[in-house]
């Protein structure tokens, strides 16, 4: 008898995915953690589970290379393989992003769906990560936001949600693009904005520096030339845009911001992946959330 595949697997994650587990729960989902020994009113899911699983979810933060997923609750290193092992061919596997090398591999072995090009997903993550960033500067600094001039490396979503943010609370903020477009829309939102060209200019006279794109811009060329007293903060996915040990060698103050939804707002960012998760399950086939 062909056993029932019918459960939801959390395959690690923060507080996010915490507060995911106990709505679904609630809900009467048949919903399991693994990487989370550390919470224990999650129950953690065995070897039939994974036999039975419907469902696996990675975190937003994704796969990265030789199969590793962010597991901050974890007793051990967790990774994709783990929760593979036992789990049936073609399984539903939600995934933030993946390694290039595994792609192939996870693609071939599930029915491999990759979160982080969802666009809702996308917007709906940039209003608590802007936020969560805008709190960490706070702490870092000690002068105001109001007043201050700031770089952002990247108008994106989130570098959009963050100029905002910034913005309103009384900075002058200035937005490093590479495309006219960029620049325009820059100007719609009422900010400066440098190309690349001129970004270590801008860097020399900012209070704060934001990047959130997921490309090296801030190398040791462009750090030179930052003011000594600025905090850089990078929001983009590890390893981030800045050389942190050029950083560090000047004496900057630099930091790298992973996972902020799960950190500053886990309810809010846990109902925004109840929201997108349930919608990507049903189009994929998967188990209904009610």
């Amino acid at each position: 008898m062909p056993e029932i595949r019918n459960k939801i697997i959390l395959c690690g994650g923060d507080r996010r995915e915490q507060e995911l587990y106990h709505s679904w729960n609630k809900k009467g989902a048949l919903i399991r953690a693994a990487g989370f020994e550390q919470i224990p009113e999650m129950a953690e899911a065995g070897e039939s589970d994974f036999r039975e699983a419907a469902v696996l979810i990675a975190p937003p933060s994704g796969i990265r290379e030789k199969g590793v997923i962010r597991a901050p609750f974890a007793g051990h290193r967790l990774t994709i393989d783990y929760c593979l092992q036992k789990a049936p061919p073609g399984v539903i596997l939600l995934a933030g992003a993946v390694a290039a090398p595994l792609r192939e591999y996870l693609a071939r072995r599930t029915k491999l769906v990759v979160t982080g090009a969802d666009e809702e997903l996308a917007l709906l993550n940039a209003v608590p990560t802007a936020e969560g960033a805008v709190q960490r500067a706070m702490e870092l600094s000690p002068v105001t936001i109001h007043g201050s001039s700031i770089l952002i490396f990247g108008l994106g979503r989130c570098g959009r949600a963050l100029a905002r943010a910034l913005r309103g609370l009384g900075a002058r903020v200035t937005a490093v693009v590479r495309r006219r477009e960029s620049a325009a829309e820059a100007f719609s939102m009422g900010l400066a904005s440098v190309n690349l060209a001129g970004a270590g200019e801008a860097a020399a006279r900012s209070d704060f520096i934001f990047n959130t794109a997921p490309a090296p811009l801030l190398n040791a060329d462009l750090l030179a030339q930052v003011n000594r007293e600025a905090v850089i903060l990078d929001l983009a996915a590890a390893p981030g845009g800045t050389d942190f040990s050029a950083a560090e060698a000047l004496g900057l103050k630099a930091v790298l911001l992973p996972g902020l939804p799960g950190e500053v707002a886990p309810k809010t960012s846990g109902l925004i992946l109840e929201r997108v998760y349930r919608r990507l399950l049903k189009e994929a086939g998967g188990p209904e959330i009610i």
